[in-house]
């Protein structure tokens, strides 16, 4: 049995950050992270599109589904300690109009090795290759897999998304059998389903636009951004970001409508966009229909609008459009419904909604309320928040909490 004053398993974001956290708190502890892959933070090299989005400059509580439980760690480790806690290894960032930071160096893999050698340099061992299977409380200690004893155990193994870099949600049984309760798991910042009569017609189009989400005629969720047409539906960061709503319905009982609702020209109101096709009909009647559309959005998508909703040829004059006509083009154009099936499955999911029940852990210190010296971080719990740096921000955030919380506790 080899021994240890905290044990981290799972060696992804919150999990190495918890390690470090832990050393630099009490440098004399003996620490390991059982990691079930060859090597640590293999999910962290897919982010961002292999850039890695480390957070988000505007991040705060409202950026996920449970404010009240996230704003402790996101105060205590807040952007700007999380940053300067990278720049401690050496490792500095660049961020874009839209708050997002990025390693300087523009690969993911400048923070996958920041935080390895930091914990090689720490002294933290790193016992990769070996998934925990099993986690039981003991004389006062936890055993996992009858091989590993710690008096502390921080569970940071990720939730369903992405398995193919480690997370298989094989954390959520180490929780159920230490007595937590789990809740319903399902994708989410995922691409959606759609109607592809008219998606993929489309595909490889990306426009700039609103969406809405409506789940039985009720807007469930909004958000705007990159839209790109796929053969199965939607995907881009707009997309994405509303993709939770439709989760929980397609997890639920479907039993209302779903609907995408496209706004394609954010720019205009409904007014203005009828005035603008207007006055194009009336500058140039002859102009064909196919082309009535193409200074405002691209030509294969307003030839898809206009055969919707016209009854004429593509190649018939603009000028034969009625004032009823140029306000139903409007509409589409502004208001496009898409039947929603649902999304596309963990696989293709950057992250997992649901998981842990928060009821059952501090927020002030990640650890459970039901089992004295157990912590869990990151993913495995049921936080989630948008595109944009968000949930890294707390995976770095709860992963430095619960470690220090496990360090400044007497061993």
């Amino acid at each position: 049995m080899k021994n240890y004053d905290i044990i981290v398993a799972g060696g992804g974001a919150s999990g190495l950050c918890a390690a470090i956290e832990a050393k630099r708190t009490a440098p004399g502890l003996r620490v390991a992270v059982l990691e079930k892959l060859p090597r640590a933070g293999k999910k962290l090299l897919a982010t961002g599109n292999g850039r890695c989005n480390m957070t988000n400059f505007h991040a705060s509580e409202k950026n996920y589904n449970a404010p009240d439980f996230v704003r402790h760690a996101i105060n205590v480790y807040s952007v700007k300690s999380n940053l300067d806690f990278f720049r401690s290894m050496g490792l500095l960032t660049v961020s874009d109009g839209e708050g997002r930071v990025y390693p300087m160096s523009g690969t993911a893999a400048s923070v996958v090795d920041a935080l390895r050698f930091e914990a090689r340099r720490l002294n933290v061992e790193m016992i990769c290759d070996t998934p925990v299977s099993s986690a039981e409380k003991s004389g006062g200690r936890f055993v996992l897999n009858g091989d590993y004893e710690a008096a502390r155990l921080i569970l940071s193994t990720g939730g369903r998304a992405s398995p193919a870099h480690g997370s298989d949600g094989s954390g959520y049984q180490l929780l159920a059998a230490l007595g937590h309760r789990v809740t319903d798991v399902f994708p989410s910042l995922v691409q959606i389903r759609a109607d592809s009569a008219f998606t993929r017609p489309l595909k490889g189009i990306r426009v700039s636009a609103g969406i809405e989400i409506h789940i039985g005629g009720r807007c469930a969720d909004e958000s705007s951004g990159e839209i790109l047409f796929t053969d199965y539906g939607l995907s881009g960061i707009a997309a994405m970001e509303v993709s939770r709503v439709v989760s929980a319905w397609q997890n639920g009982s479907k039993k209302e409508r779903c609907t995408a609702v496209l706004c394609m020209i954010p720019a205009l109101t409904r007014s203005e966009a009828t005035d603008f096709i207007a006055e194009t009909t009336r500058r140039d009647p002859s102009l064909a229909i196919e082309d009535l559309l193409t200074g405002v959005l691209p030509k294969r998508l307003a030839q898809a609008v206009c055969k919707g909703v016209l009854p004429y040829k593509l190649t018939d004059p603009a000028g034969k459009l009625t004032t009823p006509q140029i306000l139903a083009l409007s509409n589409e154009i502004k208001g496009k419904s898409i039947d929603v099936q649902g999304v596309n499955g963990f696989a293709e999911a950057q992250v997992t909604a649901g998981g842990g029940a928060l009821d059952g852990f501090d927020s002030a210190t990640m650890m459970s309320r039901k089992i004295e010296n157990l912590y869990a971080c990151g993913e495995l719990l049921d936080v989630d928040g948008g595109c944009g740096g968000y949930n890294l921000q707390w995976a770095w955030s709860s992963g430095r909490l619960a470690g220090r919380s496990a360090a400044m506790l007497e061993i």
